[in-house]
This record gives C-alpha cells, structure tokens and sequence, in this order.
C-alpha cells in the first residue's frame, strides 16, 4: 500500500502541477503578494511535501516495536524479518555504547563520506528537475504549453523508477540499476548538447528524467550499507541526505541565463558529475564485494564445512 501511496504523491507533486489548468493558475498569480509566478509554484509544492513530512513524524514508527498500528503477531514477524536480513536484531544490544556513539560511528566511517559525495555528485547531475520549465521552454512553444510538456517526461520516469526499483529489490542487485539509469541520463544530456531539433531535445528530457530511478535505488543502497547499530544507521541516513543537499545550492549556479538556449556548459557540468557519481558507486561495489568474501570466509572457517545458514551479505 505504501508503494501505491509514494507513487500517488510522486504523480501529484509532478504532473498536477504541470498540468495545464494548473499551470495556468500558477501563471495567473504572478505580482500576488510581490512574488512572480515560479515562486509560487515552489512554495505550493514545498508546502505540500513540508507538510507530508511533518505527518510522518507523528505516524511513521521508528522500529517494528514501537508501531501501535501493527497487531502483536506482525510486530514479531516485521522484526523477525529484519533479524533474518541483517544477522540480528534491532534492539539496544546493538548499541556498543549507547545511542550517542552513532554520530561518533557514522562520521569516522569512510564509507559515509564516500557515499555523501556520490550523493552530491548525482544532485549536482539532477539539478536540471529545478529548471525543467525552462528546458521545456527552450522548445520554442508558448508558456502553458512549455508547462504541460513537463508533465510526460515525470510520468514515464515515474513508471521506470518503480520497474527499477522492484526489479533491484527483487534481484538485490544495486550498482548497476544504479548506473544503467544515470547513464542513459548522460545519454540525454549529450543528445541536448549535440543539437537544437525540437523532437530530439524533448526525448533528451525523457532521458534525463528518468535518472530520478537510479537516484531512488542509491536511496535505499545507503540504507542497505549501514545497517547496525540502530544510532548509526539513523545518523548516517540523515547526515548523508543532508551532505548531499550542498548539490542543489551548487546545482542553482548551474543553469544561468547566459548559457540560455542551448545550455551546453549547463549539460558538459551534469555529464561531469553524474559520470563522477558512476565511478564513485563502482568503487563501493567493489569494496562491499569484498567484504562480502570476507564474511564467508569467516563463516566457513568457523563451521569447517559444515552447512549452515547463510548470514548477513551487503547487497551490491
């Protein structure tokens, strides 16, 4: 049910707005209050996702344990299931020194300011969700019309970021439906580039689009890295999106005026970043991997053959 709710809200933040009716209020409200009629139209669709926020607070429960809506017989079976997919529980003896050792933890791991930086880099790359009115503008069309061109793109990247994101959780596999998606967004920046065709410019935006599905999928990688303790996990989720959130100021500088229509130097910067944020996860890859064969070695000296059932491996 939770899917079917987070793909509603990613239609609504997207198309609605984009819609043309819609576009055509937002466009109508220009000089209200003193603001133009893009301000507006982030303040509405800040407002929206501020106040889903703070409701989660209040209803989203921070371990199985602790849900008042669940009965007690799928309280015990939801932390069964995280016992089974991380090796143990997620009960405070996990904490080696209680729950403030977790900003120690999370911020003397590497692994935090590696994947903070791959973050970065890859919203540094999807800076261009800010200004997609102004790419779509770029077509030539009138301005309702550059609006409701915006609308297609969110859709079709809506569809591929839920394939995606099932496909890699059924796999669990993570790198490549990682990469697989930014590249073909590096595909899409470069069709941009390479030429001014109107058809061929609106199928780049598709492409570019569609980078949210790997974008979604590194997510919830990150939360699969860092597992326990509970103290660490929460920090370093939180420290990492917040780390990550210094690509949308660089990503404001991006788009300029100057570069105004073909924002070549705009798409050389994200072709950059997005490759960088490819390289950075590849290297992650191949230490987990490693950690991985660590781990069952450990297992298979400590049973010397005997079988057993297999523990904890960190989805790569």
């Amino acid at each position: 049910m939770l899917h079917y709710l987070i793909i509603a809200f990613v239609l609504f933040t997207y198309l609605v707005p984009s819609g043309a009716l819609i576009a055509s209020g937002i466009l109508s409200m220009g000089d209200t209050l003193g603001h133009a009629a893009w301000r507006w139209l982030f303040y509405i669709e800040g407002a929206i996702t501020i106040a889903i926020a703070v409701i989660a607070m209040f209803i989203l429960p921070d371990f199985p344990e602790s849900s008042k809506w669940l009965s007690p017989l799928e309280r015990k079976l939801a932390m069964q299931r995280m016992k089974e997919d991380v090796g143990v529980g997620d009960s405070n003896e996990t904490e080696p020194s209680g729950r403030t050792s977790g900003l120690w933890l999370c911020l003397t791991d590497w692994r935090v300011w590696w994947f903070a930086l791959a973050l970065t880099s890859i919203v540094v790359a999807l800076s261009f969700n800010a200004f997609f009115p102004t790419l779509t503008d770029t077509l030539g069309y009138s301005k309702t019309i550059s609006l409701l061109l915006c609308a297609p793109p969110w859709g079709f990247a809506t569809i591929v970021s839920f394939i995606i994101s099932r496909h890699s959780d059924k796999t669990g596999e993570r790198f490549y439906h990682i990469a697989f998606p930014f590249t073909f967004g590096i595909v899409g920046f470069i069709i941009a580039i390479s030429t001014m065709n109107t058809a061929a410019r609106y199928v780049a935006l598709f492409l570019m689009a569609q980078t949210y599905a790997g974008f979604i999928v590194m997510l919830a990688w990150i939360s699969n890295t860092f597992i326990r303790p509970p103290s660490k996990r929460a920090v370093a989720l939180a420290f990492i999106n917040a780390f990550s959130q210094l690509g949308n100021v660089a990503g404001s500088y991006v788009w300029p005026k100057m570069w105004d229509p073909t924002y070549r130097n705009s798409y050389a910067i994200t072709i950059s970043t997005a490759g960088l944020s490819i390289v950075l996860c590849f290297v992650m890859k191949l230490h987990l991997v490693s950690l991985n064969k660590k781990l069952e070695e450990e297992e298979n000296d400590a049973e010397k053959g005997v079988e057993v059932t297999k523990g904890f491996r960190y989805l790569t």
